[in-house]
């Protein structure tokens, strides 16, 4: 009995072997180093961002002579450089992330322990990690909307936001850069929500995007009056990413109360996302229709049309969760759990407590894939 369990497990094992040898490039697994999750969740869908991945792939941080330069013993750009080289190395066995995380920690000192972390706020440290290196390295300080490190290049859009006295109409109009888009659940706003449960990620987008009074204490002095006036508010996209990254609002944290929660609604999204209806200029239009010109930095139908590749769900409660990635590669689903991966039907991605979506431009999208597809052939020769 002992010698057929043995048995058993080792056919198992082959099996698996052989299922994650017929994986796509790139798809490998990473070690929990202990309460790790919301790292290995990020890291998955950052290194399967298309221009992300090109950009290590390519070796325009070279490893050798930034040590050569600097001397660090620990850089975030190398270590995330070498990350991408041993995912796409061909080797399926799970890999240990240990100097990538000892090269963040040294970024992010307050964040420096072995406990949970929320995933959001790790994918923002990273970015801003990767930002401030390649910009020493470049003698740069740019901090506004054209920087052009690889993380504002690929994750860097345009918030514009409208304040409008409400009796004479003047309009104020400022931009903001932004490497991603955090949204309400639309439970509150929405009797359809209410009645059925679910929140759709159309509805979170109106949401954002949907003019809002602003209170009697939040007067703002109009240019036009000369006089403190009430407003309202509304923002729109004025110019998106080539990678979009949306993180849905799930974790509530009350001061007064000193409480914090999960909300665990479910949130219907769709894998082909077309953001033309929150552009800038979709919505002025809507408001004064075509007596305006075209926008300068608006974007063409094509490049408001998105493809979504990867998702972050987050399961259990807030302060004992855990963190899974799931990939869109080559038309198959593939679920990234720390050093388990698996395939998985799309019923199982849309069923899933999604906290961040990942989405590319189309066109973009789709020569990744084929990118992805060639680099699998002359591996497998």
């Amino acid at each position: 009995m002992e010698l057929d369990l043995k048995k058993s497990k080792q056919l198992i094992a082959m099996r698996d072997g052989r299922a994650k040898s017929c994986y796509p490039l790139g798809l490998r697994g990473l070690n929990n180093l202990g309460n790790t999750c919301f790292m290995n969740s990020v890291l998955q869908a950052l290194l399967h961002a298309p221009p992300l991945r090109n950009y290590f792939l390519s070796d325009h941080h070279n490893r050798d002579e930034c040590k050569r330069r600097y001397g660090e013993k620990l850089c975030l750009l190398c270590e995330i450089g070498a990350l991408v080289s041993a995912m796409f190395s061909g080797d399926r066995s799970p890999y240990s992330p240990a100097q990538f995380l000892y090269s963040w920690w040294q970024h992010s000192s307050n964040l420096a322990s072995y406990e949970e972390q929320d995933a959001h706020e790790f994918f923002i440290s990273v970015l801003d990690g990767i930002h401030e290196k390649e910009n020493k390295v470049r003698n740069s300080s740019k901090d506004d909307g054209d920087c052009q490190c690889i993380a504002h290049r690929a994750f860097s859009g345009l918030l514009r936001s409208d304040v409008t006295c409400t009796i004479c109409g003047f309009t104020s109009t400022t931009y903001d850069p932004c490497v991603d888009i955090s949204l309400n659940l639309d439970t509150v706003n929405s009797s359809a929500a209410e009645k059925t449960g679910l929140s759709t990620l159309s509805g979170c987008l109106n949401l954002f995007t949907r003019a809002e009074r602003l209170g009697s204490d939040s007067k703002l002095h109009c240019q036009n009056c000369q006089e403190l006036r009430d407003t309202s508010k509304q923002l729109s996209i004025s110019r998106l990413p080539l990678v979009l990254c949306l993180h849905i609002k799930r974790f509530e944290h009350s001061l007064i109360r000193k409480t914090s929660r999960k909300i665990d609604q479910y949130l219907q999204f769709p894998f082909a996302l077309d953001m033309t209806p929150y552009l800038s200029s979709s919505i002025v239009r809507s408001r004064f229709g075509n007596r305006i010109f075209a926008f300068e930095c608006e974007n063409t139908d094509s490049s408001a049309e998105y493809e979504i590749f990867a998702v972050i769900a987050h399961s259990g409660m807030l302060e004992s969760g855990h963190y899974v990635t799931y990939l869109h590669v080559n038309n198959q689903w593939y679920k990234c759990d720390d050093a388990w991966i698996c395939e998985v039907d799309e019923g199982i991605v849309r069923a899933s407590q999604c906290y961040m979506l990942f989405y590319v431009q189309k066109l973009l999208y789709y020569k990744a894939n084929k990118d992805l597809s060639c680099n699998a052939s002359v591996e497998s020769r």
